[in-house]
Parts: C-alpha cells; sequence; structure tokens
C-alpha cells in the first residue's frame, strides 16, 4: 500500500464530509468527531423505550458512507408490526406501552416501505426475536388476526441492493474499520426520552397523515368531522340529481384504508 493509499485508508473526514455539511457531524476541540444529539422535532415516530447500546443513527452513517453494516445491526431482531389505519396503530402504541419493551410506532414516509404505519419493538437475539414475535402477536390479534407482524433481521435498507441478510457477515477488514472509528468517532448511546409535548405533535402529524392517504379512521380523533370543509363542486347531474360523490374535504367514513396495503417490512 502506497503513501496515498494509507492516506485515503484514514480519511475519515473526506468519506463523512456530507454529514459534516449538514452539521450532523462535528470536529470536537480534541480532534474526535461528535454527533448532533439533540432531539429531532419532526420525527415521525413516537418511541415508547429507547433501545439500549444501540446507535441507529451513527450505524447508518457508516453504512451510507463505508459501506458495511455494523456488528452491532447484525445482531439487532426486529418484531414489525403492519397496522393498516390510524386507529389500529393507536392500539399498537398502547400495547407498546403495557408491553415498556424497546419499540416505537409511528407513519412510514420511507419510499423502501410499502404500508402507511409501521410499529417495531427491537431484540439483540434471534432467541429474543422470537420471544417477542410470540408475544406480539398474540397481543396484536386483539386488534386483529389480520394485522401482519414479523421477524426480521437489521434495517431494510441494509438489504436493497445488497446482500440478503442471511448472507451477512463480519470480515477482517470490518472489524479493524470499527475499532478505527470506535477510537476517533463518539458514539453516544445515551438517548433523550421524547417529551409529552413532542410526542402529542408526532400524533398530530399521524391524524394529518392520515387524512392526507384516505384513512377515515382519523375521524375518530376530531369527534367525526373532517379536518377541512368540503369544497364546491360542479360536475355533471343523473336525471336532475346530482350525482353522489365524495369530495376530499369530506369523504364517506370507513374503518378502512382507501389504498390496499402488502405484508412489507421496514
Amino acid at each position: 500500500m502506497n503513501k496515498y493509499e494509507t492516506l485515503s485508508k484514514a480519511d475519515l473526514i473526506t468519506k463523512l464530509k456530507p454529514m459534516f455539511d449538514k452539521g450532523a457531524l462535528h470536529l470536537r476541540n480534541d480532534g474526535k468527531i461528535d454527533q448532533d444529539t439533540r432531539l429531532t422535532h419532526n420525527s415521525p415516530w413516537i418511541h415508547q423505550r429507547l433501545a439500549p447500546n444501540r446507535n441507529c443513527g451513527l450505524y447508518h452513517i457508516y453504512h451510507n458512507h463505508f459501506g458495511f453494516i455494523h456488528s452491532r445491526c447484525q445482531e439487532c431482531w426486529k418484531v414489525v408490526v403492519r397496522p393498516r389505519t390510524l386507529a389500529e396503530l393507536d392500539k399498537l402504541r398502547q400495547i407498546q406501552k403495557e408491553l415498556d419493551i424497546p419499540s416505537k410506532c409511528g407513519i412510514e414516509k420511507r419510499d423502501t416501505v410499502c404500508g402507511l404505519y409501521g410499529g417495531y419493538f427491537y431484540n439483540d437475539s434471534l432467541e429474543k426475536g422470537r420471544e417477542c414475535y410470540r408475544l406480539v402477536r398474540a397481543e396484536v390479534s386483539s386488534i386483529s388476526p389480520e394485522i401482519t407482524v414479523l421477524l426480521k433481521r437489521g434495517c431494510t435498507e441494509f438489504e436493497i441492493g445488497g446482500a440478503s441478510s442471511d448472507e451477512w457477515e463480519i470480515s477482517e477488514d470490518q472489524k479493524e474499520l470499527e475499532e478505527y472509528l470506535n477510537d476517533w468517532v463518539v458514539s453516544n448511546v445515551e438517548k433523550l426520552p421524547q417529551p409529552d409535548h413532542l410526542k402529542d405533535t408526532v400524533f398530530r402529524s399521524w391524524i394529518h397523515w392520515a387524512y392526507q392517504n384516505g384513512d377515515m379512521t382519523y375521524m375518530d380523533y376530531t369527534d367525526g368531522k373532517p379536518l377541512f370543509p368540503a369544497y364546491k363542486t360542479y360536475h355533471e347531474v343523473n336525471d336532475g340529481k346530482e350525482e353522489k360523490t365524495h369530495s376530499l374535504g369530506s369523504p364517506e367514513r370507513t374503518d378502512k384504508a382507501v389504498f390496499p396495503i402488502r405484508d412489507e417490512a421496514a
């Protein structure tokens, strides 16, 4: 390995420059790379309990900029729940409160996820994941046995365009790189809980999301009133009577989302 190759291998700043430019990372006075640990004000998720010893944001940075799946991610087994409506999502949130294990739920805005809503329970081994699956499956069936519940490994983003999760491995080069990053990047695993007012903000955004996507169960949280008034329509009439239609402002109530949701997970 020549001098340039040696320097390139050790050059963390250039590889992480996009994260420095957007303020997600910064250099400390001692030369270490630190993270922005402030709470996110526009998260789509309500966290019931934060997973200990896991720095998911940092591990995603490593995947995006260094091309490897962190060893901690390879130990992560998620029980995924796919609610179909806002009402089901709210009931799932109550289940997460009662179980009080590392979990979150919210609206799915990612392009890589097929579905409007999601709930996630985090486990540190396949055995614990299977135990959690059986528990969550039983609890979610009390809402509806038709709600999808499954167990998967790591994050979907790591499998898209890459190896299947059953083919993941940790090479010697990765071990060496992880050790080097551990020396220079501060891994802030201490998590700040969401305050109640932030959770209220997130839940309000869920209601708007349901409205936008034709999920009329949002009206469970508006006393049956539409979020916005119906607009005046001027379409043709049949036999002297206006054709019955539903405006986007005040559609007819139904307890199911308008769009079909396939059984895919995040």
